[in-house]
């Protein structure tokens, strides 16, 4: 071999051990726990007094955890109406007290109306906190052994990223509020061994998981329960459902209220993400870049202020008059990740997703918070969008969540 061809070999094979073991750096643990209560508990959403009545079935707290040996991040699903900030503090406190750490962990909720009152406006009556002390114990509690074990589970995986969408004639989601305002997109982050088997797969999708109405009172994930049966069944792994801009008001496009529209329902965004897994492109060399920003929000809604003094909602109001809250941006390979911390609507998901510029985009709503409905200031005094500036902590939070997610990605 002449010494020319010697050196291009050599950088040939240089080259390769690098891709391998830059690719192999990559590394993700899966996890799931059940988080279904085991005594009636008062139904978040809808109306006070729905004391569940049994159990459809199972709610649960499932992650994914990814490290690319520099950065580690993490995704929780949770079948449930939502956890705000105080929640997610001590649920970090916790994991902090068992030698684990959820800093990093983007803990979201599907936001169903058929599963416990975590936050306690869905109580006997609008004086009367929904929550139950011992329930929220167990919760806190399986959620940090979720991040826990699949911390422990590491191993040598790949990641890929597919679409798809899911049209209004399939008769899944609607804008009730602006009927062409809506995002069909339905993204997924498939993760797999180096031997093809799925470890975890997450699917992104916008709808409140709501087809089962104030009459109904047994425990329920609703349809995002139909898609982990029928993802996990076909594609493997553990599947998490993360909801997107759902604020104002995007919903189920159902006829009837029954249990049959919520297979029917969640059987065809589950078979949308199982085409998008297939067709998912894998990522070479894939690195984690992870951003976030701390911010204070004014509190101007006085009945939730109201609500806290009687300690039927959680006091999270600090002395200078402002809610703390968190909004991330997690870049992946040829993806881009940003979370809202409350129910944020389709405008300003769209005002984000719009600056991005990856192929593969995602929103993850009622992140790491849930401060009711995050609206577009120019949105918030109108009467079509009365009943959602009721449950909203004032006209700042969309300006100021948005701006700040836009000036992480211009970073």
């Amino acid at each position: 071999m002449t010494q020319t061809g010697f050196i291009a070999s050599s950088m040939i094979a240089l080259v390769l051990l690098n891709t391998n073991s830059s690719f192999a750096l990559l590394r993700a643990g899966a996890s799931s726990r059940i988080i279904t209560p085991q005594s009636p508990a008062y139904l978040a959403g809808l109306r006070n007094n729905r004391l569940s009545q049994g159990v459809h079935d199972d709610l649960f707290a499932r992650c994914l955890i990814l490290d690319d040996g520099q950065t580690q991040v993490g995704f929780v699903s949770t079948d449930l109406i939502g956890l705000t900030s105080s929640a997610i503090a001590e649920i970090r406190n916790r994991a902090k007290l068992i030698g684990s750490s959820a800093e990093n962990v983007i803990i979201t909720a599907t936001h169903q109306h058929s599963g416990p009152d975590t936050i306690g406006l869905w109580g006997k009556s609008e004086s009367h906190s929904g929550v139950d002390p011992s329930y929220i114990d167990f919760l806190y509690n399986q959620i940090v052994s979720v991040i826990k074990d699949a911390k422990e589970n590491l191993e040598p995986a790949e990641i890929s990223f597919g679409a798809s969408q899911i049209e209004e004639s399939d008769r899944v989601s609607r804008n009730a509020r602006e009927p062409d305002l809506i995002d069909r997109n339905l993204g997924v982050i498939k993760v797999d061994r180096n031997n093809g088997e799925t470890i975890a797969t997450i699917v992104n999708f916008t709808a409140h998981p709501e087809v089962m109405w104030s009459d109904s009172l047994l425990l329920t994930a609703e349809y995002p329960g139909v898609v982990y049966r029928e993802c996990d069944e076909k594609i493997g792994g553990i599947t998490l459902f993360i909801n997107g801009a759902l604020g104002g008001m995007i919903t189920t496009s159902n006829q009837f209220n029954t249990f049959e529209e919520v297979e029917r329902i969640g059987g065809i965004i589950a078979q949308k993400a199982i085409e998008a897994a297939e067709l998912a492109e894998k990522q070479v060399n894939p690195k984690i870049q992870h951003s976030f920003e701390l911010l204070e929000i004014p509190l101007e809604n006085q009945n939730f202020q109201t609500l806290m003094d009687l300690g039927i909602l959680p006091k999270e109001m600090p002395i200078n008059g402002n809610i703390h809250t968190e909004v991330h941006l997690i870049e992946i390979g040829n993806a881009q990740i940003a979370t809202f911390p409350g129910e944020v609507l389709p405008k300003l998901g769209f005002r984000v997703k719009n600056n991005m510029t990856s192929d593969y985009n995602f929103i993850l709503g009622l992140a790491n918070d849930e401060l009711g409905y995050i609206l577009a200031a120019e949105d918030y005094e109108k009467e079509l969008y009365k009943y959602e500036k009721s449950m909203s902590i004032g006209s700042q939070a969309g300006s100021i969540t948005t701006n700040a997610l836009l000036g992480l990605l211009r970073k």
